[in-house]
């Protein structure tokens, strides 16, 4: 009896490798965002030299927030892509969302820190003018940039102007702004106070909640990306940072869980 072997079936697991099996392991031109960690503030990570103004110790607690974005020198695999798909608290955008053509790694953590920097800055001229409007005995003609100390050396970026404004100001008013509450937030901040907008709004949430804060203070401007059915974190929507610290001195509700100060968010 003589016997025909199709070659059929190694025809189709050599297709099924080309289009399905191969991709997995092929680098692809992606970016993954996902949610990074809440940085405490106090006592080491954001400080004022005593020499330059007195300070106050806060009962409370803020959080620098950060996100985790792959490098743009970062060989993303297909695999990693359906990884982070199927995952609810993380992102897959095109390189050329997030990045320029052909920039490197070092060039965006250069550009990064430049960008911290300026924010730092631009929150002590906010803060300076904030206090001599509310609080006019406190005396800040001494403070400068190098009176204030950040200890962040893994994050860059602008994102962090709000949250370094109200850490400030928490440490230089007698004032108990904020009252043993634990707060985060994030936004970038100009030299006259007004909070802008930043990326990855939604993952910034989550990394807020595992941090424990009960308050995110975010950009009106990041509305429309907002979550509508975020819960467990109250997320305060502001346009100022005179507008954050009317609100951490007169809580609307101490016990809300939502989002306010915005008149659209996403579905």
């Amino acid at each position: 009896m003589n016997l025909r072997f199709s070659k059929t079936p190694r025809t189709l697991k050599a297709l099924f490798a080309l289009f399905f099996i191969v991709p997995l392991f092929t680098p692809v031109n992606f970016v993954i965002i996902q949610p990074g960690d809440g940085t405490p503030l106090f006592p080491k990570v954001l400080t004022i030299s005593q020499s330059d103004a007195p300070t106050y110790t806060s009962d409370g607690q803020i959080f620098l927030l950060s996100i985790w974005v792959s490098n743009p020198d970062a060989k993303i695999l297909g695999a990693e892509v359906i990884g982070c798909w199927v995952r609810a608290d993380c992102v897959v955008l095109p390189r050329s969302v997030i990045y320029k053509k052909n920039t490197s790694t070092k060039e965006e953590q250069k550009k990064s820190k430049i960008e911290m920097k300026t924010s730092q800055s631009d929150a002590l001229t906010a803060t300076k003018a904030l206090l001599a409007k509310r609080y006019p005995k406190i005396v800040t003609s001494q403070l400068t940039d190098q009176s204030i100390k950040v200890k962040l050396p893994n994050i860059g970026g602008p994102s962090g102007g709000l949250i370094f404004s109200l850490g400030l100001i928490e440490l230089l008013t007698p004032e108990n702004i904020l009252q043993g509450k634990k707060i985060a937030g994030t936004g970038t901040i100009s030299a006259g106070g007004e909070v802008g907008a930043i990326g990855g709004i939604s993952e910034k949430i989550i990394a807020a909640r595992k941090a424990g804060a009960t308050i995110l203070f975010a950009s009106k401007k990041n509305c429309d990306e907002i979550p509508e059915s975020d819960s467990g974190i109250s997320v305060i929507a502001v346009s100022s940072l005179e507008e954050a610290l009317n609100y951490l001195q007169n809580p609307l509700l101490e016990d809300f869980r939502g989002v306010t100060g915005c008149t659209s968010l996403r579905a």
